[in-house]
């Protein structure tokens, strides 16, 4: 095995010895769910291996379905991380412990059993459940999405335009379920909510003045843009950090 590759597993264990010890803050913790699709693999794969390069701990596991059809060393070196979960081992402990759930493969059946709510499939149970305990879910939607430019140019993006429609449909239903969906040039962004920090924008000074307040509390740590420590100063408001 690339011993590149092989350390991905030791070094995610290493981060959270460190994180444990006081060394650093904990880095959010994804768990990425791989299952196989009839127009390739390949945007999932690269999206994962750009993911790499963010702050962030992640952690793969794949369908039995798919073991059956790729060797385990194929998919952790098509991936690029062999900190691999077997889905046996996808337990409530793990949901307990991840941060959120990537998908970088939507195929056509996931997408019919999450909206069937199909929990007899373990991937879909578990995708079921994060939502429940409101984990973010994060799904690239190439595979699900017939307009995407992979589809063109694999030569399959010829299909009726009801199919096409039936499968927007299905995006927007997954939308709705509460999936965040982005495109491969978009950023996956897993950061918890408590650790994300608040935005002081213009816009927050212009509605505070609107509503005739004369200051405005602010979170220590929240960042203030300088547009809006101008706009505050020039209406007389003052910023109050707690």
């Amino acid at each position: 095995m690339d011993k590149a590759v092989q350390s991905e597993m030791v070094n995610h264990t290493l981060q959270e010895i460190y994180h444990r010890g006081g060394g650093f803050p904990r880095r959010p913790y994804v768990l990425a769910l791989l299952t196989s699709h009839m127009i390739g693999m390949e945007p999932g794969f690269s999206y994962l291996k750009e993911m790499k390069k963010d702050s962030i701990t992640l952690r793969l596991t794949g369908e039995n379905s798919l073991l059956a059809k790729m060797e385990l060393g194929e998919l952790i070196k098509a991936a690029g991380s062999d900190d691999w979960i077997p889905e046996l081992c996808l337990s409530e402990e793990i949901l307990r412990e991840i941060d959120g759930i990537f998908l970088p493969i939507l195929s056509f059946s996931l997408v019919n059993d999450l909206l069937s709510f199909n929990e007899q499939r373990p991937f879909v149970r578990l995708i079921l459940e994060a939502l429940f305990k409101g984990k973010k879910i994060v799904a690239l939607k190439t595979g699900a999405d017939p307009h995407d430019p992979y589809w063109k140019m694999k030569g399959i993006d010829k299909g009726p335009a009801l199919l096409k429609r039936t499968m927007l449909q299905q995006l927007v239903q997954l939308k709705s379920m509460g999936i965040i969906l982005i495109s491969k040039n978009e950023k996956a962004d897993f950061t918890p909510e408590e650790n994300k920090k608040t935005v002081i924008s213009k816009e927050t000074i212009r509605y505070a003045h609107l509503q005739n307040q004369t200051e405005i509390r602010i979170q220590s740590g929240s960042i203030i843009t300088p547009l809006a420590r101008d706009m505050a100063k020039e209406l007389n408001i003052l910023l109050k950090t707690f």
